[in-house]
């Protein structure tokens, strides 16, 4: 995606990765990925637009590039969350591993960048398999850590999946469509209840 290993790149080289990648996440997020153009993100990022290319080969692979930094925001976010908790019980890790997930992934933000990637992964595949690499999977081995405390691998590896399901739900469906979900807050907290119930069981 990018020309040479992050770790390569001096700070002012990173400084303006990061201006590129905000800005393609305001052009992508507002525009959709078809209309986005790299003059518009370059101007959103305050580089020319060969600053661009040299950081991200085409248009796909920036986009590839916002996926792969926005999941890694939510695992961030996610650490953190689990770190704060991470001397409770299951039940207790799990609640509060649902709410931080539910609570990132309807972000306004999330939601478009949701809609985004199933619109473009089948014409590029590559787009799913970092969403899912970075994303779904990264957010499923929280889960099974915290049921590891109490089930084999296999069986906490099979109940994240469940769980993770669960805590999204219809409420996630529906607002990645577009919907209004009323009382949103009560609808995730069902949802959660049912999950981690599932999950422990």
């Amino acid at each position: 995606m990018n020309t040479s290993p992050l770790s390569d790149l001096s700070p002012l080289q990173l400084r303006k990765r990061s201006a590129i990648l905000d800005g393609a996440k305001t052009v992508f997020l507002r525009q959709g990925f078809g209309l986005a153009t790299m003059d518009d993100v370059a101007a959103a990022a305050g580089v020319g637009k060969q600053t661009v290319y040299r950081h991200f080969k085409s248009k796909e692979a920036l986009f590839v590039g916002l996926v792969s930094s926005m999941c890694a925001q939510v695992g961030g976010v996610l650490v953190s969350a689990q770190g704060e908790q991470a001397d409770g019980s299951p039940e207790v890790e799990l609640r509060q591993l649902g709410w931080v997930m539910a609570q990132s992934l309807i972000e306004p933000d999330y939601l478009r960048l949701y809609r985004a990637i199933v619109a473009e992964a089948e014409r590029l595949p590559e787009l799913g398999q970092v969403f899912h690499e970075n994303g779904a999977k990264v957010v499923r081995a929280f889960a099974a850590k915290i049921l590891r405390k109490r089930f084999d691998e296999s069986t906490a590896s099979m109940r994240a999946a469940t769980f993770v399901q669960l805590v999204l739900g219809d409420a996630y469906l529906e607002l990645s469509i577009g919907f209004t979900v009323p009382d949103v807050e009560a609808r995730f907290a069902l949802q959660i209840d049912e999950a981690v119930a599932a999950a422990l069981r």
